[in-house]
């Protein structure tokens, strides 16, 4: 800068277009919300692919997380469109996918992504005063929460139990203890771990609630209870509606009778009589 350049370029500006500068850039650095759709589902977690056009850049296919809960999760498919919204640290860790805690690093600007669906003009129509529609391409089920997904979590902070103590075990501390608590009493850890997981398989299998409420494409809707020895089904295909009970009613959509205390399989059914004579499609179990 020339010895009189002061007066074309004063500090105080040009030290404002340096701040100014930096500033944009490090925006520019930071990560936006992008307009994306999807191109692959798996689990929880889709792909998606960026629906910029600029000539600087192509941003990558990425696999991001979607913004729901565990309790309700929508029927996401390829193609839908949303966009893809930034959180401020790492998310690998709460969604399972990269695993680790997080820290205040500085991270990717594409890896803290989550993906939001967004309406459009050529979805559905719908009653708009309804308080609640759902509904996927290939049906609709509510149900409650099976409690596998729980243990899955449980195994995996197990898993996280067993490396801490991996580290534990390299300890002077550990080792003296161990010689001590083995001196005492031995058992036999693997025996013991084998047979506590049947246990728990087994509860989980008996404890599965099969509740649900549920119609698929074809118009086949299921009421169904928690053993699942109780339901009523309607067949819109078919043109049928039974109801299966244990002890109670039963319609058999094949040969369309009605059978009162069962399900026309196990012991003696008769033909119902009425004042008009004997009914020809209720039968009724005597024995």
């Amino acid at each position: 800068m020339g010895r009189y350049d002061s007066h074309k370029h004063p500090f105080q500006y040009r030290m404002n277009q340096w701040s100014a500068k930096r500033i944009n850039d490090g925006i520019e650095r930071e990560a936006k919300s992008i307009p994306c759709h999807v191109t692959k589902v798996d689990k929880d977690f889709i792909y998606v692919a960026f629906e910029t056009q600029n000539g600087i850049f192509t941003p990558p296919t990425v696999k991001i997380p979607k913004s729901n809960s565990q309790y309700a999760r929508e029927p996401t498919q390829v193609g839908d469109k949303g966009y893809a919204v930034p959180g401020n640290y790492y998310l690998g860790g709460v969604t399972g996918d990269g695993g680790g805690n997080t820290d205040f690093y500085p991270r990717g600007n594409l890896t803290t992504l989550s993906f939001n669906g967004l309406s459009h003009t050529q979805n559905p129509q719908r009653d708009y005063d309804q308080l609640t529609h759902m509904g996927g391409p290939n049906g609709w089920i509510a149900g409650p929460y099976q409690k596998q997904a729980q243990s899955q979590q449980d195994q995996q902070n197990q898993q996280n139990s067993q490396i801490a103590m991996m580290s534990l075990r390299r300890t002077t501390m550990f080792r003296n203890e161990q010689q001590k608590f083995n001196s005492v009493t031995t058992f036999d850890a693997t025996t013991s771990g084998t047979s506590d997981t049947g246990q728990q398989t087994g509860q989980q299998q008996q404890n599965q609630d099969l509740t649900q409420f549920s119609f698929d494409k074809n118009g086949k809707a299921l009421v169904q209870s928690k053993d699942a020895n109780h339901n009523v089904t309607v067949d819109q295909q078919n043109k049928t509606v039974s109801m299966k009970s244990s002890n109670i009613i039963y319609h058999d959509p094949g040969s369309g009778k009605i059978f009162l205390g069962g399900d026309g399989k196990t012991g003696k059914y008769c033909q119902v009589g009425t004042t008009c004579g004997i009914s020809i499609n209720v039968w009724a179990r005597v024995g």
